[in-house]
């Protein structure tokens, strides 16, 4: 089984965005014949989480409304720790910010560290820029933009991210 972890700052928005969208995803692919969702497992954490917090209803509302994805609403912030990264092996963060971070708090994760858009862009990322914005505190169309990224850059990255 391979088990894929997406970070962010408070796992109450990009990072959840990323697991919920990468797990719609996954069951599309799955009911296409193409893979079997049951090899993987998706999850979610943030640097500086507050256990159980809930996520941001704006990136819920966007879930919902647009990608049409259901449940979302019961997810529940973790926070990323040792164990956290030592049971998965893919970490998938939303900056480079996040990214370096990992690596300083846990050299052991280093090779298994990226940014979400240097696995769809390459190393530069997406024009050179190695981060998914922070929709947190903004608009609608802010929560909308951001999830939009996330799905673009999922979608170049699946086959990466899934082998």
């Amino acid at each position: 089984m391979k088990r894929i972890l997406f970070v962010c700052t408070s796992n109450i928005c990009r990072s959840f965005l990323a697991e919920y969208i990468f797990k719609d995803m996954l069951e599309k692919a799955d009911e296409e014949g193409k893979l079997n969702k049951k090899d993987f497992r998706i999850s979610s954490a943030g640097l500086f989480a507050i256990e159980d917090d809930e996520a941001g209803s704006p990136a819920v509302k966007v879930l919902e409304d647009i990608y049409d994805i259901e449940g979302s609403e019961r997810h529940r912030a973790q926070l990323l720790d040792a164990e956290l990264l030592e049971d998965n092996d893919l970490i998938i963060a939303m900056s480079d910010d996040h990214q370096q971070a990992i690596e300083a708090a846990f050299p052991e994760a280093v090779s298994k560290t990226h940014t979400l858009n240097e696995r769809a862009y390459g190393d530069r990322g997406l024009d050179g820029n190695l981060d998914i914005e922070d929709p947190y505190r903004g608009d609608e169309d802010d929560y909308e933009e951001c999830a939009a990224d996330i799905k673009k850059a999922l979608e170049r990255a699946f086959d990466k991210i899934t082998e």
